[in-house]
Formats: structure tokens, C-alpha cells, sequence
């Protein structure tokens, strides 16, 4: 009996030194276990931010906890809203944090999700806080960039030249009463040099943070436009506004009935609906701004003609697309844009033929025209569906050295009619050196032209699919079509070629006995030069065998064309 006695003595003592030391807590330092925590003190950081690229939510996100004093977490705590920010002077300046910025604990607990960062940057930290409480600064960790063209815009023009004639500041002394004409008496509103603006002005826009402003009615000259332009790479404007409210201001930056004029370098984010809208405009353009987290669009543009487009970061658009030009309008030029992550089309050209307006001329008569498509980068685009580039009723327009990559659910250039009628197909056009390719399981038909688009010229491109093949075409789409000098192929053994009214596969055989000149198109895989890098490497299909005749001298990184022994096929030259 003594001995069963003291084995029974010896086990409580064994349980309860188990049970203080927090063996029956299972989560790990901090967590209250069977101990009382007592009022919270402090925030802790249980998982700290990694594997960050530009843009892209972190692979691992922050977990943070509250504690109390003795650092035992309070899970009583259940409504306790923790925050997050860039800790100031780390990274990049003017880099921005988005995601999920404030949330509310559970049983003492935050588990932070979708945060990213747009800059890359070397030593970035966190600052966790809650009101009442002692914050925590997370380990430093850097962004880097998701793949081959620098996590930026390709293209990025340099600023107008030219001394300023307004400043604007989000310093303590900027108001809208100080004169504005000297960078130490500036001006406080881009609404208030909006207003004031003529012919010929250019306004320099401090680092700092800004309301949403429009531009209205306004005329520069070709010699004299009007100039808004960022002095440096963090002058962000939120437009925090609310379309039941303030239908007009749902867009950060809106420019209506305005000729002549250059927006350079200005940031948008979380728009309600578009970073940036050009509406009834001419002769615009936008260039080199970072259009990011829009409710709707990133930059959205309506019955405008002659805009340029070039050189912006359109990113994460909520609803729908990173550049959306619309409703006609001809000769815009949409160069060396980086548009990824976006839910649905990473460019969109939507000629809307159902929406016609005969007072406005070409402008409203739903055909886009003469326009270029060129050296854009888009990737990571339409979890949602639509096209990477996706064209409705585009006519005799240049769709060239574009890169599209690792996108989603639906194909990488599409040109159709907005399922409006057979007339308004996208006709004509010239598509040559892109690249597209799809990741096994992802999207659909690298290029698709659908009812009525007829006259395509397609050739020296790279189409490798991934859950479809290269091309599909509805039976009224290949009237005075050419294809020659492409690389098609299927990562998922999909049908390389598909007619989309019957499903029926085609071999190469096939495909080039059914459309004009397509004798030296292949289904040879091609060799990259590296996951991210989609330049072709050294004997590759591809490489040097393009057709030399097509008149495109450069690349999409700029490099000239052609080096070695002739055109690469695609969008690189190597």
C-alpha cells in the first residue's frame, strides 16, 4: 500500500510540474495554457512577414498576439484591433503596404493576410500597434521582384522637361492660400491646380499624401500642354470616396473634356473605382504612374482619341482590369505597361459597338483604330477570366512584343466582337513577336479570334498553352488570315489547334493546309533562358529563324532586332 501511496504522490507532483511548464497549452511561447493571463500589455510577434516579391501578397504571413505582462497570451481578447505599416525609413521610400491593414483579434490573436508590398527594397520592417498597448516591430526581410523585367512598368519615360510654374506639398506650411509658385510657398490640393491651371503649366507634386482631384475643360497646345508631374516616387493619392455618394469622385484622378495634357509619375491606391480616368479627351497622356488596388480599374479611359498610355503599374484592380481603354476612340498607343494581378484582363480594349454615339464621329462609332499595342508585360492576371490582352472590334492596330505570362482563367489575346455582331470583329490587326505562355492547368487558348475577326497578319510569335493549345478561331475568323513563323504548343497536350465552333483538333499538318503561309509555323518546344526569363537561349527553336520581313527593329526590352543570325521569334532578341 505505501507503495502505490507514493507512485500516486509521485504522479501529481509529475502532472504539475507538466502542467506549469505549459505542456497541455499546444501552441507555443506566449500562450496562456491553463494559467490565467492577466491584462494585456503588449503585442508579440508569433510569425514574422516573408518571401515578399513586388505586388504579390507575402508567401508568409504576420500572426500576432496579445500578451500580458508576463507574456501569456489574453485570449480573452476579442476586440482589440491590431495595425500594421511600413516601419518609416525602411525599404524604398515611398513604397506602400496594401492588404488587410487593421484587423480585429481573436482569442487574442491577429493572423494578417493578403499583405504586400509594390517596391522592392532591401530591410523592411513592420510596426505592429494597438491603441493602449506596447507595439512590436517585426525582423527585417526584403521585396524582391516576381520575374524577368525589374517588377516595374518596362518602359518608364522619362519626366516633361521644363521649370514649374505650380508646386503642390503635403508639407505642414502648404495651403491653398500661399501664392503656389515657388516649391517654399507651395500649394496644398492638386484640386486647387486643377482649377487654375491654363496652357502650358506644369505643377510639381511633392512626395506626400493627396485627395483625388479632376481636371476639367482645359486645353494645352502640342507646344504647350498642361503638366502634372511627381518630383519624386511617393506622391500617392486615395481617393476614398463613395459612388453613392459622390458619383463624379469615384475616380482618384479624373480628366474630362481636357486636350493636350501629361500626367506623370503620380500614385493611386485603393481608388473606389479607377486610379485614373481620361473621359471625352484628346491627345492625353499618362505615363510612368503606379495605379494600384482600384475598386473597379487601374486607368480607364472612355471616347478619347490620341491617348498615350505608356510606361504605368496597373495592379490589383478589384472588379476587373489593369488598363481599360473604351467606347471606340482610335490611335491610342498602350506601350511597356506592367499590368499583373488584376481579377480580370491585364489590358482590355473594349470598342463597345453597343454603345455607339453618332455625334461623337470615329470616336463613337465602336471601332478602335490605328492604334498600338506594344512591349507590355502582363502576368498573374484574370483569376476571374479575360484575356491577358483582350480586344473587342479592334481595326488595323499593332499587337507586338508584348509579354504574357503565368496568367489565369481565360486566354493570353483575344479579338472578338463583344458579342455584339460579326461586323464589329477585330479585323486587320498585325500580331507579331509576343510571347504567351500559360502554366500547366492555367487558362485557355493562347490566341483566339472569334466571329468575325478576319485579316489577322500572326506571325513570329511563341503560343505555349497550358490547360488549352496556341490557337482557336470560330469559322467565320479565318477570311484573309495569315499565321506563319509561330511556335505553338500545348504544356497539358491539349489540342494545339482547335476550330472553337466544332471543337475539331488540327494538327500542324492540318492547320497549315487550312491557312495561308503558315509552311515554317512549328510545335517544337522552345528553351528559355530560365523560369522567369522567357528569352530564348542559344539553339533554340526560335532562335534567329523568325521572319526578317515584318519591320519590328526592336524588342520588348529594347534590345535591337535583329542580333546573330536573324529575328528571334517572340518578344526577346538575343
Amino acid at each position: 500500500m505505501a507503495k502505490r501511496i507514493a507512485a500516486f504522490a509521485l504522479s501529481i507532483f509529475v502532472f504539475a510540474l507538466w502542467g506549469c511548464a505549459g505542456g497541455s497549452s499546444g501552441g507555443g511561447g506566449g500562450s496562456s495554457g491553463g494559467t490565467s493571463a492577466g491584462p494585456a500589455t503588449q503585442l508579440a510577434i508569433i510569425t514574422q512577414p516573408g518571401g515578399a516579391t513586388t505586388g504579390n501578397a507575402f508567401a508568409t504571413q504576420p500572426v500576432i498576439e496579445i500578451r500580458d505582462a508576463s507574456g501569456l497570451r489574453v485570449t480573452s481578447d476579442n476586440t482589440t484591433a491590431i495595425s500594421v505599416a511600413i516601419t518609416s525609413g525602411t525599404g524604398t521610400s515611398g513604397a506602400v503596404l496594401s492588404g488587410n491593414l487593421s484587423l480585429v483579434a481573436a482569442s487574442g490573436r491577429v493572423n494578417f493576410s493578403g499583405l504586400s508590398i509594390d517596391l522592392a527594397g532591401t530591410g523592411y520592417t513592420l510596426d505592429f500597434s494597438a491603441t493602449g498597448l506596447t507595439g512590436v516591430t517585426s525582423s527585417a526581410f526584403n521585396v524582391t521582384t516576381p520575374s524577368a523585367g525589374g517588377g516595374s512598368a518596362p518602359f518608364v519615360p522619362a519626366p516633361p522637361s521644363g521649370a514649374a510654374t505650380y508646386f503642390v506639398a503635403a508639407t505642414a506650411g502648404a495651403s491653398d492660400t500661399n501664392t503656389g509658385t515657388s516649391a517654399g510657398s507651395p500649394w496644398r490640393t492638386l484640386q486647387h491646380a486643377a482649377d487654375t491651371v491654363q496652357a502650358g503649366d506644369i505643377v510639381d507634386v511633392a512626395d506626400g499624401s493627396y485627395s483625388r482631384f479632376t481636371l476639367s475643360s482645359v486645353t494645352g497646345t502640342a507646344g504647350s500642354p498642361i503638366v502634372f508631374r511627381a518630383t519624386g516616387s511617393a506622391a500617392i493619392i486615395n481617393s476614398g470616396t463613395s459612388s453613392s455618394t459622390a458619383p463624379d469622385s469615384r475616380d482618384a484622378i479624373k480628366i474630362y473634356d481636357c486636350h493636350y495634357v501629361i500626367v506623370h509619375g503620380l500614385r493611386t491606391i485603393n481608388a473606389y473605382r479607377a486610379g485614373c480616368r481620361v473621359t471625352e479627351s484628346f491627345h492625353v497622356t499618362i505615363q510612368g504612374c503606379n495605379f494600384g488596388n482600384g475598386g473597379t480599374w487601374g486607368l480607364f479611359t472612355d471616347y478619347s482619341d490620341d491617348l498615350v498610355l505608356e510606361g504605368n503599374e496597373c495592379h490589383h484592380s478589384g472588379n476587373e482590369h489593369g488598363i481599360y481603354f473604351s467606347n471606340s476612340g482610335d490611335r491610342v498607343q498602350i506601350r511597356g505597361n506592367y499590368c499583373h494581378d488584376n481579377n480580370a484582363s491585364g489590358i482590355q480594349i473594349n470598342s463597345d459597338p453597343a454603345q455607339q454615339v453618332a455625334a461623337y464621329g470615329t470616336r463613337g462609332d465602336g471601332i478602335t483604330e490605328d492604334s498600338v499595342i506594344e512591349n507590355n508585360w502582363c502576368e498573374a492576371n484574370g483569376a476571374n477570366g479575360a484575356a491577358g490582352l483582350n480586344f473587342a472590334s479592334i481595326r488595323n492596330c499593332d499587337v507586338r512584343n508584348n509579354l504574357i505570362v503565368n496568367n489565369f482563367n481565360q486566354s493570353g489575346i483575344a479579338m472578338w466582337d463583344d458579342g455584339y455582331s460579326s461586323a464589329y470583329g477585330s479585323k486587320n490587326n498585325r500580331v507579331y513577336h509576343n510571347t504567351v505562355v500559360f502554366q500547366s492547368g492555367q487558362g485557355r487558348f493562347c490566341l483566339i479570334m472569334l466571329n468575325g475577326s478576319t485579316g489577322n497578319d500572326i506571325k513570329n510569335n511563341i503560343f505555349i498553352g497550358g490547360a488549352r493549345g496556341a490557337i482557336s478561331w470560330s469559322n467565320d475568323s479565318l477570311s484573309g488570315t495569315t499565321a506563319d513563323y509561330n511556335i505553338c504548343r500545348s504544356t497539358d497536350g491539349w489540342n494545339i489547334y482547335e476550330n472553337d465552333d466544332t471543337s475539331q483538333a488540327y494538327t500542324l499538318a492540318q492547320w497549315q493546309a487550312l491557312i495561308a503561309g503558315a509552311a515554317n509555323s512549328v510545335t517544337t518546344a522552345p528553351t528559355f533562358n530560365g523560369a522567369s526569363d522567357f528569352s530564348l537561349a542559344a539553339a533554340s527553336a526560335g532562335r534567329d529563324d523568325g521572319d526578317n520581313s515584318l519591320g519590328v527593329a526592336v524588342a520588348h526590352d529594347g534590345a535591337s532586332r535583329p542580333a546573330g543570325g536573324g529575328f528571334d521569334r517572340g518578344c526577346y532578341e538575343k
